[in-house]
């Protein structure tokens, strides 16, 4: 016979809660990678990585399940979105305010019964999810058109259902099966492991956990300075600028970004111009085009020849990063945090 459980979380709860937010913290940047590479492949500046959205949800879902008490989602996400934010997640402190309202969601949908249903966890995997679509139009997002909004918000529908309600409602058999975790301490019960019963979802994560590998030993630069930019590619002399520390002219405009979800008043940039960065580099004679790549693998192409006829292009550091300043392009070309320029 067992003893009511405590409405409140245990150390063993807690210590749970902890892993999988630093976990999930720590992939957001790459999950946010893998949602710009989504994007390039459906050729839009936006929105298409909402299907991957679901994998944000998964880590507050995936620890009320095991917990089965209130408010361990809550908190999961909380913590979840201050290690993003401190690990230096591109949407600032905005991204512990969307964690939380996730997890609050994942809290909500599961309290509908007390058994981890699939059905329930879809469910409230899906709308906790698509939340962060809405949170950010009202923060972020000016005048995208609401057909926009919606189609957004039923991508990141979808994905929070498959990979964030079926990956936490199954990888939560996956480690009762394997005898990994237990419903109670004093348990004795013990699933026979069948690894066909999870294939799909030991897949996804074998395949993710490969992706991140490369993304962050091959992409990823947690560590380089702010105002550094590698300059790399068809170019006789790469090397590496610090723009805070540019010796050569630097250019003072006014410039506004124009972009599809959102809009920053015009102001004044100053620093280096694109091309004067890359002529340094020594361009061979059939560059083509330049990429700016930024610190999350988000890049943009443009041609070369533009780049040299270009006079409101330039470099600038902008509230602790480099931002390029494309002031006669659209905002998806405003690449925040730039890392790399490789010439082609």
């Amino acid at each position: 016979m067992t003893s009511a459980r405590s409405p409140r979380l245990d150390l063993r709860d807690l210590v749970l809660v902890a892993l999988l937010s630093a976990v999930g913290g720590v992939l957001s940047t790459y999950i946010g990678y893998l949602g710009n590479l989504i994007n390039r492949l459906f050729g839009v500046p936006f929105g298409a990585g909402q299907l991957i959205a679901g994998v944000h949800v998964l880590w507050p879902l995936l620890a009320r399940a095991i917990i089965g008490r209130f408010g361990s989602g809550t908190l999961t996400g909380l913590i979840k979105g201050l290690v993003e934010f401190l690990s230096g997640g591109t949407h600032g402190i905005v991204i512990v305010l969307v964690s939380v309202i996730e997890g609050l969601f994942v809290d909500v949908g599961m309290s509908m019964t007390a058994r981890r249903r699939l059905s329930v966890m879809m469910i409230a995997g899906g709308v906790a999810s698509a939340s962060n679509v809405f949170i950010f139009q009202a923060i972020y997002f000016s005048g995208i058109p609401i057909p926009v909004l919606f189609g957004m918000a039923s991508l990141a529908l979808i994905s929070g259902a498959s990979f964030g309600g079926y990956l936490a409602w199954d990888l939560r058999r996956l480690l009762l099966s394997s005898n990994l975790i237990r419903l109670e301490p004093s348990s004795s019960r013990r699933e026979r492991w069948n690894w066909r019963r999870h294939v799909v979802t030991v897949g996804i994560v074998l395949v993710g956990l490969a992706g991140a590998c490369y993304y962050y030993i091959g992409v990823y630069e947690p560590f380089a300075p702010a105002d550094a930019v590698r300059i790399e590619g068809a170019v006789t002399s790469p090397y590496t600028v610090y723009v805070s520390q540019w010796d050569g002219e630097v250019a003072t405009i006014q410039a506004e970004l124009r972009g599809s979800v959102t809009t920053i008043p015009e102001r004044e940039y100053s620093g280096p111009l694109l091309r004067d960065v890359v002529i340094r580099a020594a361009p061979e004679e059939e560059a083509t085009y330049v990429r700016v790549i930024a610190a999350d693998g988000y890049e943009i192409e443009i041609p070369w020849a533009d780049v040299l006829s270009d006079d409101r292009l330039l470099l600038t550091l902008d509230e602790g990063g480099l931002r390029l300043v494309a002031a006669i392009y659209d905002g998806s070309y405003w690449v925040e945090r730039v890392r790399r320029l490789v010439v082609r």
